[in-house]
C-alpha cells in the first residue's frame, strides 16, 4: 500500500484573561533566627497588602523558600558574612486592571521590598489547546489534499495519524520590576498585554489511491 506523509501546524492566540504575581523576597543578617524572623516579617507584609487589596491571604501560596551561608572570598580563603533567606510567593487571579493596581499599591505601600514578576495566561488552556489540535489536522489535510492534486493521485482512507508532543506548548507574556515603598502612587500597570500563544504540530498519513 502506497501513502503519503503530510505534517500540519496548528497557531493560535488569544486575549489573557488571567494574571499571575510572583514575589521575591530577600533578607540578609548575620543571625541565623533573625535572618527568618525578618523574612517572616516581609513574607506577612505581604499577606497583609493581598488582604488590604480585597483578595484572600490564604491565596497567595509559597512556590520556594530557601536559606543559605553567605560567604565572601578573601586571601583563599571563604569568610563568614551571615545568612541571606529567600521566599518566593505567587497568586493568579482573573485579570482586571483595577484590581492589578490596588495590589501594586498596596505592596508599594508595604514593607516586604518585593521584587516582582507579572504573567498572563488563560484560564480555559484545554480549550486552547483543542483549537491548536484542530487547527492542525486541519493544515495537515489541506496540505495532504494540494500534494494529492499536484500529483495526480487521489487520497484514500486516514491510516495514521501521529502526535508528537504530550501537551500543546503554551507562551505567556511575563514582565518583572520593583515596587517601591518610596514611590506607591507611581506603581501603576499601565499594561496592554500580549496575547496568549500556543502552537503544535501533527502528522498524518493517507493512503494513495491511483
Amino acid at each position: 500500500m502506497r501513502t503519503l506523509k503530510v505534517q500540519g501546524k496548528g497557531h493560535v492566540s488569544t486575549e489573557p484573561d488571567m494574571v499571575t504575581l510572583s514575589f521575591d523576597v530577600e533578607v540578609s543578617d548575620w543571625e541565623y533566627e533573625e535572618c527568618l524572623s525578618l523574612l517572616n516579617e516581609r513574607a506577612e507584609d505581604l499577606r497583609q497588602s493581598m488582604v488590604e487589596s480585597g483578595l484572600e491571604k490564604t491565596q497567595l501560596k509559597t512556590s520556594s523558600f530557601r536559606v543559605r551561608v553567605d560567604t565572601q572570598y578573601e586571601e583563599g580563603q571563604h569568610i563568614f558574612n551571615g545568612y541571606v533567606a529567600s521566599h518566593r510567593m505567587r497568586i493568579k487571579f482573573p485579570l482586571d486592571k483595577v484590581l492589578l493596581n490596588k495590589v501594586l499599591h498596596h505592596v508599594a505601600e508595604g514593607h516586604s521590598g518585593a521584587e516582582i514578576d507579572l504573567s498572563f495566561s488563560v484560564k480555559d488552556e484545554d480549550a486552547l489547546r483543542k483549537r491548536v489540535l484542530s487547527q492542525a489536522v486541519q493544515a495537515a489535510r489541506e496540505n495532504a489534499e494540494v500534494l494529492a492534486s499536484a500529483g495526480g493521485f487521489r487520497l484514500g482512507k486516514l491510516v495514521q495519524m501521529d502526535y508528537g508532543w504530550s501537551e500543546v506548548r503554551i507562551y505567556n507574556h511575563e514582565e518583572s520590576f520593583l515596587c517601591e515603598d518610596s514611590s506607591p502612587l507611581l506603581c501603576r500597570a499601565d499594561i496592554e498585554p500580549e496575547d496568549v500563544r500556543a502552537g503544535d504540530s501533527v502528522t498524518l498519513v493517507y493512503e494513495i489511491v491511483d
